[in-house]
């Protein structure tokens, strides 16, 4: 029976490596009603993100729907996000610091006063950290970001796909609250205005 506690202690081991940090983030779990979904959309916040070439993008988002040129999510009364980003049609659950469904895997943790977003999106890894000072990491296909707040509502930095090339983001509403955000409400009007990659 000894022979198997060094591999068991392995397994666990590496377990507690790829283990999130920090504490899952709550997800908005209370459903829309019939009039929720029937009413006139009024968005709480918005994000404008413009990355190396790329044409900039405007998403703006509410308790129960993300809205841009290519995103269009609802929250459905079945507790799923459903709709459009990207070119990918998308049917997401969000619950317990965790946002999965088809290509999309994510842990949304708090750690101290950053929030901490990693796993698979849309098929391709992402890593970012987010604090009031700084959003940085790598949003898949080998690109990397890195803001800073700048003038105004307005974050600059660096977004490397896979050369340097200068990025920009602004936030309006609701969205200005970086890291105290709504999730995953933000992530998905944020992660909409991303480029597909290189």
């Amino acid at each position: 029976m000894n022979r198997f506690l060094p591999a068991a202690l392995l397994c666990t081991l590496a377990a507690c490596a790829t283990a999130p940090r920090g504490a899952p983030v709550a997800m908005d779990a209370s459903r829309p009603t019939a009039m929720d979904l029937a009413s006139t959309y009024r968005p709480d916040g918005e994000i404008y993100g413009q990355f190396g070439r790329a044409a900039g993008v405007t998403n703006s988002y509410g308790r129960y729907r993300v809205v841009g040129p290519t995103t269009s999510l609802s929250y459905t009364a079945q507790g799923l996000w459903g709709g459009r980003i990207g070119g990918d049609d998308v049917l997401l659950e969000a619950k317990d610091g965790r946002i999965s469904g088809a290509g999309v895997d994510l842990r949304v943790t708090r750690e101290g006063g950053a929030l901490l977003v990693s796993g698979l999106w849309r098929r391709a890894r992402l890593d970012l950290t987010l604090t009031d000072v700084r959003i940085q990491g790598t949003v898949g296909g080998g690109c990397s970001l890195d803001l800073h707040p700048a003038s105004g509502t307005s974050w600059r930095g660096l977004f490397g796909c896979p050369g340097p090339d200068q990025a920009a983001i602004a936030l309006d509403g609701a969205a200005m609250e970086v890291p105290d955000v709504a999730m995953p409400q933000w992530l998905f009007a944020f992660l909409g205005t991303l480029p597909e990659g290189p």
